[in-house]
């Protein structure tokens, strides 16, 4: 019975075709070798499993072919034979970390001058070469700089800046790539269907995650993998062979996250706790999924583009669906993602590490959401073309179609870039229409009989129940020059002024009060909103209601200092009133 062969040896590529996601390379060794531009030293990079020994192995094929040197190496040949089992005499593959002395590397480059016995070329072959010492590298300068015409020198290294500067001088740099999941599922599901072994694509992707770019890794946890699985690919044996979570688990714990939930956050947590899941381990699955939700919505802006077809479908039909982050803006996705950056570092150095995960976990799960901020700058900077037009007064006229039919007034240019006010940015309302909000002409109280609006703070707490957000703009940003009561509980006349030009154009929130009016019946009100000066101006409605409040206040310190018994108990303990506070310190607000 013969030995077991592992994957990563049975399937190791003995042809550039055969070689995945290393086409810069392969194409630049082909041409070389077609025109007969070779070098005398070639150096091959990158992470572990990607093919630099491969490449070294093949190009010696190529360069000792019976047909060659050719792109395409027969593999049939004696010499071809002798390179692919590793006993050629003219192809030398040294271990670079075990010859790391200078006497070693002598050793080697006393052979040098010594002409192949079989082959077109002496080959050396040296494999993570950054091991040599400095003095290794010194002796096999002047030889590489200029060595015989014999010989090829093949460098293959996973830490290039370990190299000196003077050998990569005298080579030529391939750097090979880490290998995209698209092409290693490819790869990886035509090598199963080879080996006729079963696979499902959530247990073929944990794979190609865990490989993360080396072709090797991936085949030696896909050998691991079908034993473990007794000749199958599944997702659950994948999945306790690598220690992976529970991924609807996590899921889980990401959408109680998302809504507040902090109870489930913490319940999620001692689950994870229970079952022996590593803190850091956790985070960066929480990491991988808000990943994949922001990539999700940039791909989703771009759906007009077309995509890749086949493996690239197979890997995103892979992934879980998380429609609960769907909702939430980019901006939001980008916070969690960066809280949870930042405080993975801390778990590694806690004491106690469930303790830091859970309230790193509670952090963001009551992380107030941001606003689109790219949004808020446009509507802040406002129309400028509005802004002289601030001072002219407009009569609210019907609708050309009657409010009744469940007409929308079309909104207008300045409405695009209508300022809004930050406060109240997070829970702001959408604009009332007439199709929302019932007819109120004029409006009744509790009673059912007819109240008239015969002040401004009567008319506020109208707009208050009506619309919270318009409301909030006219208590904070305007001052209330003139209201005329008119007939039927109607308004005559509203005179308006901004109490700051930073709140930008006084039209576009004369055009929202104006719609508001117009939905509410009020056809007949003449509303006026100036924009604001350096003359003295009237107070607005909250900054009334900050006076009042500090006016009673006041009268109220001075009638307690002038009382008999508090100034018999400041003379006996020699004590004076500083201030006087109510019970609830803060004034009415439009909340």
């Amino acid at each position: 019975m013969s030995a077991y062969q592992v994957l990563a040896r049975k399937w190791r590529p003995q042809g550039f075709d055969a070689l995945i996601g290393q086409e810069h390379v392969t194409r630049s060794l082909r041409n070389a070798l077609e025109s007969g531009r070779l070098a005398h030293a070639f150096l091959f990079t990158g992470i572990r499993g990607v093919g630099k020994t491969t490449v070294a192995r093949i190009l010696a094929m190529s360069l000792n072919c019976q047909t060659g040197p050719t792109p395409a190496p027969c593999g049939t040949c004696d010499s071809c034979l002798e390179i692919r089992a590793g006993i050629h005499p003219d192809v030398l593959e040294i271990d670079a970390a075990s010859r790391t002395k200078v006497d070693q590397m002598r050793e080697v480059l006393e052979m040098v001058r010594y002409t192949p016995s079989s082959a077109r070329f002496k080959v050396y072959i040296l494999d993570e070469v950054h091991m040599l010492s400095a003095q290794s590298f010194n002796a096999l300068l002047k030889t590489l700089e200029e060595p015989p015409g014999h010989v090829k020198f093949i460098f293959a290294t996973t830490e290039p800046r370990r190299i000196p500067a003077t050998i990569l001088s005298r080579c030529q740099r391939y750097d090979l790539k880490r290998i995209s999941r698209e092409q290693m599922t490819d790869h990886l599901s035509d090598l199963l269907a080879k080996e006729n072994v079963t696979w499902d694509t959530r247990g073929l992707a944990a794979v190609v995650q865990a490989a993360d770019g080396s072709v090797r890794d991936a085949l030696s946890i896909l050998d691991q993998a079908i034993s473990h699985g007794q000749g199958a690919v599944a997702y659950d044996n994948v999945r306790l062979l690598l220690g992976l979570t529970d991924q609807d688990a996590v899921i889980g714990l990401l959408e109680a996250i998302t809504t507040g939930a902090g109870e489930r956050v913490l319940a999620s947590v001692q689950t994870f706790f229970a079952g022996g899941m590593e803190p850091e381990i956790l985070v960066n699955d929480l990491l991988a999924l808000l990943h994949q939700a922001t990539r999700g919505q940039v791909l989703r802006r771009h759906a007009g583009e077309k995509r890749k077809e086949g493996a690239h479908q197979t890997l995103q039909s892979a992934e879980p669906s998380l429609p609960f982050l769907d909702p939430l803006p980019m901006e939001h996705l980008q916070m969690l993602y960066q809280i949870l950056l930042r405080g993975r570092s801390d778990l590694v150095v806690s004491d106690a590490p469930y303790q830091a995960l859970e309230m790193l976990l509670l952090r963001v799960t009551y992380l107030r959401q941001i606003p689109d901020l790219r949004k808020l700058i446009l509507q802040l900077a406002g129309d400028g073309s509005a802004e002289n037009s601030g001072n002219k007064a407009v009569s609210a006229k019907p609708a050309k179609t009657p409010l009744s039919s469940h007409a929308t007034p079309s909104p207008t240019p300045e409405a695009a870039t209508s300022p809004v006010d930050p406060n109240s940015y997070f829970d702001q309302e959408p604009t009332p229409t007439a199709a929302s909000l019932p007819v109120l002409h004029p409006e009744q109280n509790p009673t059912g009989s007819q109240r008239s609006l015969v002040s401004w703070d009567d008319f506020l707490p109208l707009v208050m129940r009506k619309s919270p957000s318009l409301a909030r703009k006219l208590g904070n940003q305007v001052a209330c020059l003139e209201f005329l009561p008119g007939t039927g509980g109607m308004p005559e006349a509203i005179r308006l002024r901004l109490t700051n030009d930073c709140f930008g154009p006084a039209a576009r929130l004369q055009q929202m009060l104006t719609e508001f009016l117009l939905q509410q019946g009020f056809a007949g009100t003449r509303i006026c909103v100036e924009d604001a000066s350096s003359a003295p101006r009237p107070e607005s409605w909250q900054e009334g209601q900050v006076r009042q409040v500090q006016e009673c206040q006041r009268s109220l310190q001075e009638e307690i200092q002038e009382h008999p018994i508090i100034q018999r108990l400041t003379q006996m303990f020699q004590a004076r009133v500083v201030a006087v506070e109510p019970l609830e310190n803060r004034p009415t607000r439009l909340s």
